[in-house]
């Protein structure tokens, strides 16, 4: 089981300290430094792997691919692995990695290219965003960028409670309900297992047990907020 996250962008840690800027330091001690790092590269490319590999599986073709909140971009290799011909497009807000890696600067709720992509990856991004209106834009953006496959992962208020590793992981972040997450999502895609989504319209072959299976309901079906 996944215990560690990433570090949530602008939000206060735990020890009070004033919110870091997304300089070379804050990079160096939440994604390098092996004492206080959540996850390493190793981890990362694991991850890309599983996602570029199933993606691969359910017969994508692949030749645009957006890694929305792409930090250091450790999952570019895998990218590169499985789909060398594909164009890798990685999407921060940081100032410091766009000039560094020559990152595309822009925020996913507004980011508008001239073409949509195949594969879109959001990994640990939507958390970042505290204000309702800007995420929910930013979902309904995903559906326009995205004209094939999405993995979408997110910090939600169960992931909070059961699974995040308290003592890395910061609070200071607007956390909310998976089912805030499905509703918005569903619009666009429908879910494959993994965390991928398809585009609507979509039919990937998929044998009976390799779906997605229908989860056991218990009393009321969460409100679509």
């Amino acid at each position: 089981m996944r215990r560690g996250r990433s570090p949530l962008k602008g939000t206060v840690p735990f020890d009070g300290e004033r919110p870091l800027s997304f300089d070379a330091g804050f990079y160096r001690r939440y994604y390098v430094n092996p004492a206080t790092r959540v996850a390493s590269r190793a981890d990362a490319l694991k991850l890309g792997r599983f996602v570029c590999s199933y993606v691969d599986y359910l017969g994508f073709r692949v030749k645009r691919v957006l890694d929305a909140g792409c930090g250091l971009g450790h999952l570019r290799l895998a990218v590169r692995e499985r789909f060398p011909r594909a164009r890798y497009v990685g999407l921060e807000t940081s100032e410091y990695l766009c000039r560094r890696y020559g990152w595309q600067r822009a925020s996913i709720a507004e980011y508008a290219p001239n073409e949509p992509f195949d594969l879109v990856i959001c990994h640990d991004v939507l958390q970042y965003l505290d204000d309702d209106r800007v995420a929910s834009r930013a979902l309904a953006n995903l559906g326009r960028l995205c004209r094939g496959a999405l993995y979408f992962s997110v910090l939600t208020a169960g992931d909070w409670r059961r699974n995040a590793d308290r003592g890395r992981t910061d609070s200071g972040v607007r956390v909310r309900a998976a089912a805030w997450y499905r509703a918005r999502l569903l619009r666009h895609f429908r879910p494959v297992g993994g965390g991928l989504l398809v585009r609507r319209g979509l039919e990937p072959l998929l044998w009976e047990l390799e779906s997605p299976w229908p989860g056991k309901r218990r009393g009321r079906s969460p409100s679509r907020t």
